[in-house]
Formats: structure tokens, C-alpha cells, sequence
């Protein structure tokens, strides 16, 4: 057997196992529910906007099916005169999520370095215990990924330069379309770097320096490009195409009755146990990698 058909069978094992080892439904209950904080943070001015409006109306039974131009116009206004107050929630929702990332990586963390399934208390203890290191993860974060959108950026305005110029609107749109492809790739590999130095931090619990285990993150993609890169994609795609499905089926679920809200609500806590398996999948594939080089 060649080197190459070793590496994707190897590769093929960790990203199975990945899959199934991040399939904890304590994991990631608490990860939805952590992650349902800041969401309701962000919604209830917008909520109660809504209420103030809808709640009282005459023809509440027919708007809950279906909203005219006029009301939709009503809400416009009414959510504008409470902007402060919903640009604020807003505001505090991306900082309460933030403040959560390191928490949620360090309960994937722990439910990684654990030869079983562990319950609830020992998840939160071992992600507190590591909400030091996973902050300054986030913290160093800023670089590579700020990096990647500034080049993303920059390859977005050569081809906005170059559509200019174009003389076929086939030929801009296909220079956009490289161009976004480039940027998302880079985002990506950026991604990719990062969860590499959570691994790092994940294996060898007496390291605490983000910078250091980041750059042991890049040495293991180095000594295993086409694994590392070829797992983390593979769960990334999969993890969005079922996150997309989800989306379709939670529109399609759109409509008046209690069935259709438990149905929508149902449909929108899958695709978030979605992202928290994607996220887990990937960390659980690149541990275990790192484990395997060490």
C-alpha cells in the first residue's frame, strides 16, 4: 500500500471517528443551551417591539398568517423608534458569544481528552479549568484571521478592479466568484490554524502561551497537510450542508399554529446542535491527529 492511500485511510478513520466521538448528546445540550443566552439577550427588545405592535391588533388572527404592506410598514417605524435599545441587545449578544467561545471549546476540549463520555458537571468543570488558555486562543485569533479577511479583501478589489474593465459581465462575475472562493478559503485555512493550536493546548495541558501552541498547531499541519486539511474540510462541508437543509426545512415551516412553532423551534435547535457537532468534529479530529504526531 502506497504512502499516499495510508494517509487517506488514516485520514478517512479520524474523521469517522471524529464524527461519532463528538455525537454526545451532554456536549452538545450544552452547547445549545449556553449558546441560547446571548440569543435571547439579543431578541427581546425586538420582542417586545413585536408584542407592543401585533399583540393588541384587531386583526391579529390574519396578521399572524400573513402581514400586509402597511403593517410591515407599522413595524418598520415602531422598531426604529426602539433602535437604540435593539442595536444595544445586539451589541450585547456578540459580546456575551464571545465571552462564551472560550467556555464552549474548553467543554469540547475536556469531552476530547476523556476516554468516556463524561457528565454534565465534569464538562463545565473541565471547561472552566481551561477558559484561561481558550481566551487567549481567542484573543490570538484576531491575527490570523484579520490576516485572511485583509487578503480576502484585497483580492475582492482587483476584481472589482478587473470587472471594471471587463468587457463580458461573464468574465467579472467570474473574477468576483475566484474571488470570493480565495477568501473563504483563506478564512478557512485561518479557522483551521487556530482549532490546530486548541489541539495543541488540548494534548499538552502545561502549556499556556496562545502563540506558542498555535504555532505547534502549524507544525502539525505541516507534517500532515492532507490529512489535517482534507479532515477539516470534509466535517466543515458536511456540518453545512446539514445546516442548510435545516434552514430550508425551518422556512418551509413558516405558518400560523402551535404545531408549526414547535415544529420551527425544533428545526431552528437542530441546526444548532449541527454547528456545535461540526465544531466539536473538527477539534475531536485534530486532537486526535496531534495525539498521533506526539
Amino acid at each position: 500500500m502506497s504512502a499516499t492511500s495510508t494517509t487517506r485511510a488514516s485520514g478517512l478513520t479520524l474523521t469517522t471517528r471524529a464524527s461519532r466521538a463528538a455525537l454526545q448528546w451532554r456536549l452538545l445540550l450544552l452547547w445549545a443551551g449556553l449558546l441560547l443566552i446571548p440569543a435571547i439577550v439579543a431578541v427581546i427588545p425586538l420582542w417586545r417591539t413585536l408584542s407592543a405592535s401585533l399583540d393588541q391588533a384587531v386583526h391579529a388572527a390574519a396578521l399572524a398568517q400573513q402581514l400586509d404592506l402597511m403593517t410591515l410598514a407599522d413595524l418598520a417605524a415602531n422598531a426604529s423608534r426602539n433602535g437604540a435599545a435593539i442595536s444595544q441587545a445586539a451589541i450585547a449578544g456578540v459580546v456575551l458569544t464571545l465571552l462564551l467561545s472560550p467556555l464552549l471549546s474548553g467543554l469540547v476540549v475536556t469531552a476530547a481528552r476523556a476516554p468516556a463520555p463524561l457528565g454534565f458537571g465534569a464538562l463545565l468543570t473541565g471547561a472552566f479549568s481551561a477558559y484561561g488558555r481558550m481566551l487567549r486562543m481567542l484573543l490570538w485569533s484576531i491575527v490570523p484571521l484579520g490576516l485572511a479577511l485583509a487578503i480576502g479583501a484585497g483580492a475582492l478589489k482587483l476584481a472589482d478592479k478587473h470587472a471594471a474593465t471587463a468587457i463580458l459581465e461573464a468574465d467579472a462575475d467570474l473574477a468576483r466568484h475566484l474571488a470570493l472562493l480565495f477568501a473563504g478559503v483563506l478564512f478557512l485555512l485561518a479557522c483551521a490554524t487556530l482549532d490546530a493550536g486548541r489541539a495543541a493546548l488540548a494534548v499538552d495541558r502545561r502549556r499556556t502561551s496562545a502563540v506558542k501552541a498555535w504555532w505547534r498547531g502549524l507544525g502539525m499541519l505541516r507534517r500532515r497537510p492532507l490529512a489535517c486539511l482534507a479532515i477539516y474540510l470534509a466535517i466543515t462541508v458536511l456540518g453545512l450542508a446539514l445546516y442548510a437543509l435545516l434552514g430550508v426545512a425551518r422556512l418551509n415551516l413558516a405558518g400560523p399554529g402551535p404545531l408549526a412553532i414547535v415544529a420551527g423551534l425544533l428545526a431552528t435547535q437542530l441546526a444548532a446542535l449541527v454547528l456545535a457537532w461540526m465544531r466539536s468534529a473538527r477539534l475531536f479530529a485534530l486532537i486526535s491527529v496531534k495525539r498521533s504526531l506526539a
